[in-house]
């Protein structure tokens, strides 16, 4: 509704708030499909820095650590593994998944400050997940990451997992969860029947129920557990571009600096008739789908997010969802 600029009084131009937290957020974060990573050391930019994940050849299990070593400052990541350590590839000191340095090839003494940083880590629901804590914490228990009860099923397709540089702060994605208002003009939802929030400690759930011509009915549970991994289930039926099917996705978001994060977007789905035992079929096929629906899905707010500015005091109005909660 909109009155004649006679007829009311004007107020100032309203001026934006922006600035950026100062430290990262606690909890733990997605960085991906267990499958990704392997014996050979992989490069993290997270968290303003770079940390090395690897997978131990003794144990399987999968090790983060700082990447620098403070040796003369090399990237371990650029290294090789060896036992459950890591090399490094400059004078080949070896790092253990604990952080300690335990052999210099050609030292007797190993320096008793020569430790790194080892990241808490946690394997589950086919994916991996690294604890942050600004203040150093250990990871709290009741925040692990859950057991998804419909990966205990049979027939499941593997995750595909995709990634997008963002230019601004990770709260943007965050921030998605109460915007019931952007999903006519960013996915197309030309009506949205339902739409929820709960929050409880650190999870935060959306409930919703939308239409779309190309979708059809799509009914959603998304939950938070922490700042860095969703889990989003899904059940769409009635479209005319999209098969009646249920699926899997996830959304999760890692930040690399005070103003980037990495955005990450996992999606699973019933592995299609005749496609059973195929592996390579079964991920060729969901990366086909993710890509068909790219413009109307998870990937629309990218060109939101890639040009505006973070807002610490927006100005909302009686139809915004709980944004400021």
């Amino acid at each position: 509704m909109s009155q004649p600029i006679a007829d009311r009084d004007l107020p100032p131009p309203y001026e934006i708030e922006s600035s950026l937290p100062t430290r990262y957020p606690r909890g733990w974060f997605c960085i991906g499909a267990g499958y990704e990573f392997e014996n050979k050391p992989r490069m993290l930019n997270y968290f303003g820095t770079s940390l090395v994940a690897y997978r131990g050849e003794d144990s399987g299990k999968l090790h983060i650590l700082d990447a620098f070593c403070p040796h003369m400052g090399a990237n371990l990541a650029d290294g090789c593994v060896k036992g459950d350590s890591v090399i490094c590839p400059f004078h080949e000191w070896s790092w253990g998944a604990d952080g300690f340095c335990n052999d210099i090839p050609y030292a007797n003494k190993i320096p008793e400050r020569a430790r790194i940083k080892s990241w808490p880590t946690m394997e589950i629901n086919e994916l991996v997940y690294v604890w942050h804590d600004p203040d150093g914490g250990a990871p709290i228990e009741e925040q692990a990451i859950p057991q998804e009860p419909d990966l205990l099923e049979d027939g499941w397709t593997p995750w595909i997992i995709e990634r997008v540089p963002v230019p601004n702060n990770c709260r943007e994605l965050i921030d998605n969860m109460a915007d019931k208002a952007h999903f006519g003009p960013v996915h197309g939802s030309s009506r949205v029947d339902k739409f929820v929030n709960i929050s409880e400690k650190h999870m935060f759930t959306q409930l919703q129920e939308s239409h779309t011509k190309e979708m059809g009915i799509a009914k959603s549970n998304a939950t938070y557990y922490g700042p860095g991994y969703m889990m989003h289930h899904q059940d769409i039926s009635g479209g005319t571009l999209v098969e009646p099917r249920r699926y899997m996705s996830l959304v999760m978001n890692v930040p690399t600096s005070m103003d980037s994060f990495e955005f990450l977007a996992g999606f699973k789905e019933r592995i299609p008739a005749g496609m059973e035992g195929d592996r390579n079929a079964q991920m060729a096929y969901l990366k086909e789908v993710v890509e068909m629906t790219k413009e109307r899905g998870v990937f629309a707010d990218m060109r939101i997010w890639q040009n505006k500015t973070p807002i610490n005091n927006p100005i909302l109005c009686d139809g915004d969802g709980p944004v400021t909660r």
